[in-house]
């Protein structure tokens, strides 16, 4: 799969059967600073991903 993530394009290759939590451990994101688009949809970490598919990563900030 493709992940866009900070401006770059990653290919991503994973197991069968991996899940988006997957993909930011590969990539060596924090899942709790992150959010996955999928076309324009949010997904959660327990979504799976298919192979061929484009993703993007998002980093998502907080605070007061």
């Amino acid at each position: 799969m493709t992940v866009e993530h900070r401006g770059s394009t990653t290919v991503v290759l994973l197991p069968e059967g991996s899940r988006v939590a997957d993909v930011l451990v590969r990539m060596k994101l924090l899942a709790d600073a992150h959010i996955v688009i999928r076309g324009k949809t949010p997904v959660p970490l327990n979504a799976e991903v298919m192979d061929g598919e484009r993703l993007k990563v998002l980093r998502v900030a907080s605070g007061g």
